[in-house]
């Protein structure tokens, strides 16, 4: 499992980080919720949902029209 969270995460900071290779730390937290938040192939489901039951809350989804 580490192998292949490994596999995916080391690529998207390369992408990310500038020539010298050294800020790929200000994009940790984008990447992870990039990785939280995308559909796993195996499962069908995404980290988030597995965890916490529900579908993440983002920041372009609509809020809801009525409080329950």
């Amino acid at each position: 499992m580490v192998e292949r969270f490994n596999a995916t995460f080391v690529p998207q900071l390369a992408k990310l980080q500038d020539q010298e290779s050294n800020n790929w730390d200000e994009f940790l937290p984008a990447v992870v919720f990039a990785y939280n938040t995308g559909q796993h192939f195996t499962t069908g489901y995404s980290p988030f949902k597995l965890q916490y039951g529900q579908d993440p809350k983002l920041p372009p989804d609509q809020p809801p029209k009525t409080v329950s």
